[in-house]
């Protein structure tokens, strides 16, 4: 499975990759060990991304910053294929300022047929080539609206927090490398 077999066609892509000196089994390692607590870019935009909805009383407690960040990406993990890659989707309302309805969970034609209007189908790649100089760790996310109102509701909202999304894609794949790198000696 890849991310064509979630969200074949998306109206927002985003796509950041980086060369890492260390073999794929290792990144693939480092990627699934990334705690929260060593992210401090993503700590930051998650909270402000939470704020309304702990204000709201909507929010649920949850671990401390222990977790991982593959533990925290808002779509379930759809599929993974170790050392390759790791698809997640889901759809969601997050353009909304506490979140949204609660979405079903769906398999990867759940989401590609999703159709009900007031939603994004979000599909989120991880994938591991080899390469000159070591391994690709790249992060390619697709989101599609259901209907042509929530594409121009999410097309704002994505205007807004695109910046943050994509340094937190940054700053994920930069902490891989150096620890991955560090670990290479």
């Amino acid at each position: 499975m890849d991310l064509d077999d979630v969200v074949p066609v998306a109206d927002h892509v985003t796509r950041q990759s980086r060369v890492i000196d260390a073999p794929p089994s290792v990144v693939w390692e480092e990627l699934h060990r990334l705690r929260l607590s060593s992210l401090p870019v993503t700590l930051l935009f998650s909270a402000v991304r939470a704020l309304p909805v702990l204000l709201a009383g909507r929010g649920r407690r949850r671990r401390g910053l222990d977790r991982t960040f593959l533990d925290v990406v808002p779509i379930p993990e759809l599929a993974s294929d170790p050392p390759s890659h790791v698809v997640f989707g889901g759809v969601l309302q997050a353009w909304r300022l506490t979140g949204g309805r609660r979405p079903p969970e769906l398999d990867a034609a759940g989401v590609r047929e999703w159709s009900e209007p007031g939603w994004v189908k979000v599909g989120m790649e991880f994938r591991l080539t080899r390469t000159i100089g070591g391994t690709r760790l790249s992060c390619e996310t697709r989101v599609a609206a259901t209907d042509a109102g929530t594409r121009r509701r999410f097309g704002l909202y994505w205007l807004a927090v695109r910046p943050g999304s994509s340094a937190i894609r940054w700053e994920l794949l930069t902490a891989v490398a150096m620890r991955a790198e560090a670990r290479g000696g």
